[in-house]
């Protein structure tokens, strides 16, 4: 700030977001350093800009890049986006390019909303109607949970509804099509990406464990700069709400309290929010409607009194599946027909007949299960294969003797502690991986999507000549995967006769908490690992054309109705073990309360009066 007028250290200087805060005021800034710089410094930096403005790392066109450590001596692989910037290890991103961009709801076509709009059901319409009616007529606040188990719609119900609303606002005179009037998330990157929306994370900038970091309030140039962006926003609809739970759902109404500068529930936004909670319960935190402490267990959270409940139960599939979904809601419910067990247990196969399977996800309950699976089929395989090391840095000033314990105490970090990077990956060309990192929303390149490697890019250090993984390429599941970034590399992909379907996948940074020292850790690692199995709580959230159910004894009825419902027909599903129909739930069961309440006092009542059906 030598070149800033200040008056206040603490908020001028230090708490204070430095980038936010130059580009705010660079214009200044740059004229005052101008009276006191040499014209040379600033003509290089002006080269410098040029330089960044115009290169393009697509460009590159030789697989085997040579590292130059000499201007990177602790990264071996080019600076990462991530570096150096503290709210990162806080999980809240407060960089301007990554605020000022949000994933807006895009209007599709006509002939596709005609189509969309004929899809729907009877009850879909009367809601979607009832919604619109609302966002019509008037500033009155509403709060809805559309509940509904697999199969019933509610992806489509989310789409015809936001689309309605676009449409609507689209239509009036003078109206910009770049205002953001509905935003979409859900609390996982795999489940904003199904539905072409941001995580609460990105959105709101929240803490990326929504148990264990206090809400940190944004600086005050970044959170107003957000509100003119979200000045317009009447609409927040939150898919996946079952994975929510109490601790984020606080976060989400403080942010919008901050962002939208109004003391009213969600600072004055309407809350519509979507889900299933026969689901898994949220990791390490109580359900979305129970206070976070035992004293208040038998009372609603407050927030959640606001809303109604309005309930999806018309199987949207085909007939087949029909059939299929309506005994994964039994299995929900505990209540199976004898007509269901006999379709679950249809699909129980032997370990020997695995192979017809082909390219089948395999579900386990346990991190152990899943692993010792990963580690026996990427031994199984053939294929070129490589060894990716993270590589860790300390920063910080210390003793070195400090520094060399800190690095070997992240070496025995968990995955889920070192923000998804792992500190060895073993790489095979033909294996399944999957993303552990939200690379960009947007793309679909997240937390979750997986895919197969077909071919590794390799790299020279420069000092040791070592030879390094330094690009992956991987064919994801879905054609959508990484759409974007394929267009990136069209030029390097056409040059060397690259698959036009493969994606690139190179080596991202996080910083890594180090408890009790003046060190923090930055780790650069590839964001995969092996897939060709998964836990179920993974698992959850995505679906695939085949899948393996590894049944185990004292498997609870959540774990089961998850696990059987990620195929998305019966016949893609095949249970190893003895299957059990669950019970039900137990009178007390959290869950069972909630919904009895709701039915018997908020029941959502349309503001439209609908004629009845003969």
């Amino acid at each position: 700030m030598l070149f800033l007028p200040w008056s206040n250290e603490e908020e001028d200087l230090i708490y204070i977001n430095h980038e936010e805060r130059f580009e705010l005021h660079k214009d200044l800034i740059r004229q005052k350093r101008s009276e006191y710089v040499h014209r040379e410094a600033n003509e290089f930096e002006k080269a410098f800009e040029e330089h960044t403005e115009g290169g393009n790392e697509d460009d590159i066109d030789d697989a085997n890049i040579e590292y130059d450590q000499d201007k990177n001596e602790f990264l071996i692989y080019e600076t990462g986006n991530n570096e150096g910037d503290i709210f990162v290890e806080m999980g809240i991103n407060t960089r301007t390019e990554k605020i000022e961009h949000f994933n807006v709801p895009k209007m599709i076509p006509d002939a596709d909303y005609q189509r969309l709009m004929r899809s729907v059901n009877n009850n879909q319409r009367k809601y979607t109607l009832n919604v619109m009616n609302l966002i019509k007529n008037g500033d009155k606040q509403f709060f809805h949970f559309i509940n509904g188990g697999a199969g019933v719609g509610k992806s489509t119900l989310i789409k015809a509804v936001y689309q309605s609303i676009l449409r609507f606002y689209n239509s009036l005179p003078g109206s910009n099509p770049e205002t953001i009037r509905v935003a979409i998330c859900a609390p996982t990157g795999k489940a904003a990406a199904l539905i072409d929306g941001m995580t609460l994370h990105s959105f709101l900038s929240l803490p990326v464990n929504q148990c264990k970091h206090k809400l940190v309030k944004l600086d005050s140039d970044v959170s107003n700069r957000i509100g003119v962006k979200l000045k317009d926003l009447q609409l927040l609809i939150i898919d996946e709400i079952s994975m929510v739970g109490f601790t984020m759902f606080q976060q989400v109404d403080a942010r919008l309290h901050q962002i939208m500068k109004s003391k009213e529930p969600f600072g004055g936004i309407s809350v519509i929010v979507l889900g299933d909670f026969n689901q898994l319960r949220p990791v390490g935190d109580k359900y979305i409607f129970q206070f976070n402490n035992s004293y208040n267990a038998l009372v609603d959270n407050p927030l959640w009194s606001l809303f109604e409940l309005f309930e999806l139960t018309e199987i949207m599939r085909q007939k087949d599946d029909q059939i299929f979904a309506i005994a994964l809601s039994n299995i929900a419910k505990g209540m199976m027909t004898l007509e269901d067990i006999n379709l679950l247990k249809s699909r129980i196969v032997s370990n020997e007949n695995l192979e017809i399977m082909g390219d089948a996800i395999r579900v386990f309950r346990s991190n152990a299960e899943v692993d010792a699976y990963n580690t026996r089929v990427l031994a199984s395989l053939n294929t070129e294969g490589a060894i990716a090391n993270a590589y860790d840095f300390c920063i910080g000033d210390g003793l070195a003797s400090i520094r060399e314990k800190v690095l070997n105490n992240v070496k025995n970090l968990k995955t889920t502690e070192t923000y998804g990077l792992p500190l060895k990956i073993d790489l095979k060309v033909g294996a399944k991986y999957m993303m552990t990192v939200n690379i960009d929303t947007e793309d679909g390149l997240v937390n979750g999507a997986c895919g197969k490697l077909i071919m590794i890019d390799y790299g020279k250090l420069q000092k040791t000549n070592e030879t390094v993984p330094c690009r992956l390429w991987i064919k994801f599941n879905e054609e959508k995967t990484g759409r974007k970034t394929r267009a990136n590399f069209q030029n390097v992909m056409r040059n060397r006769n690259i698959d036009l379907s493969l994606t690139p996948v190179e080596p991202v940074t996080r910083q890594i908490n180090a408890r009790s020292t003046n060190f923090k850790v930055e780790r650069k690692q590839f964001p995969v690992v092996p897939c060709e199995a998964m836990t179920i709580y993974k698992s959850q959230g995505g679906t695939y054309e085949k899948v393996v159910v590894n049944l185990k004894k004292g498997m609870t009825r959540s774990e089961l109705y998850v696990s059987c419902s990620r195929a998305t027909k019966s016949s893609g599903l095949y249970l190893i073990g003895d299957f059990v129909p669950p019970k039900p739930p137990e009178r007390n069961d959290a869950v069972a309360t909630m919904f009895k309440s709701m039915r018997s006092e908020r029941m959502l009542k349309f503001s439209l009066e609908f004629p009845e059906e003969s």
